[in-house]
C-alpha cells in the first residue's frame, strides 16, 4: 500500500472518530443532540440499548433505503457501509466514554459546546466525503438523495437532518410520553451543519487533497 492509498484509509477513519465524537459532544451539551445521532439517541432510550448498539440497526435500515432510491446505480463498494456503521456504532459508545467527564454548566457554556460540536461534526463529514471511500450509512442518504434530485450534498442535509429530527420527536412523545434529545440544539444542528461543512470545504479542501490524492 502505498503512502496516498494510506493516507486516504487514515484520513477515512479519523473522519469517523471525529464525527462520533462531536455527536457525543452534542449530547453531553444537554441542548438537543445533533440530527446524526438524534434518532438513534431517541430509540436507545426507547429499547433500552447503547446508542451505539441502536446506530447499528440504523445502518442497515439506511442501507436499504440507499439500495431503494439508486438501484442500479448503487456502487458495489456502498456495500461495506456495513463495515463503517459497525465501526461507527463502536466509535460511538467510545466517544461517550471519553467526552463523559463534560458536564456544561449554565445555558452559554451548553451553547458553546453545542457550536462546537456543529464544526467538530461538520469537519468530519468533510473529511469523510472528500476521501470518497464509504460514506458513512446516514450521509450515504443523503448522497443518494443528491444524486437523484440533482442537488448538492451542502442543500440537500439540512432537509434530511430535519425529517429526522421530527421522526425523532414524534417517536420521543409516543413511546416515551415526553420529548428527549429534541431541543433548539437539534434544530440548530440540523441548520447550520450543511453549510458549516460548505464553508469548511472552500478552506479546507486543497490541504486535503494535497493529503489523500
Amino acid at each position: 500500500m502505498n503512502l496516498k492509498k494510506f493516507n486516504r484509509y487514515f484520513i477515512y477513519l479519523l473522519s469517523l472518530f471525529i464525527i462520533s465524537l462531536g455527536a457525543s459532544l452534542s449530547i453531553k451539551a444537554n441542548l438537543g443532540t445533533s440530527p446524526l445521532i438524534c434518532l438513534p439517541y431517541v430509540s436507545s432510550l426507547i429499547v433500552n440499548l447503547s446508542v451505539g448498539e441502536v446506530m447499528f440497526v440504523f445502518t442497515i435500515i439506511f442501507i436499504l433505503i440507499q439500495v431503494l432510491l439508486l438501484r442500479r446505480d448503487f456502487e458495489k463498494r456502498q456495500y461495506l457501509q456495513l463495515v463503517v456503521g459497525t465501526i461507527f456504532s463502536f466509535f460511538v459508545d467510545f466517544s461517550m466514554m471519553l467526552v463523559n467527564f463534560l458536564n456544561p454548566v449554565g445555558y452559554i457554556n451548553q451553547m458553546i459546546l453545542l457550536l462546537f460540536s456543529c464544526v467538530v461534526v461538520a469537519f468530519g463529514v468533510l473529511l469523510e466525503i472528500q476521501t470518497e471511500i464509504v460514506y458513512l450509512p446516514a450521509d450515504g442518504v443523503i448522497v443518494a438523495i443528491s444524486k437523484v434530485l440533482k442537488r448538492e450534498f451542502s442543500i440537500i442535509k439540512p432537509f434530511v437532518d430535519s425529517s429526522m429530527v421530527i421522526i425523532a420527536a414524534i417517536l420521543s412523545v409516543v413511546f416515551l410520553g415526553y420529548l428527549a434529545g429534541v431541543r433548539e440544539g437539534t434544530i440548530i444542528s440540523a441548520i447550520i451543519i450543511g453549510p458549516i461543512v460548505k464553508v469548511l470545504k472552500k478552506y479546507f479542501d486543497s490541504y486535503i487533497e494535497k493529503i489523500i490524492e
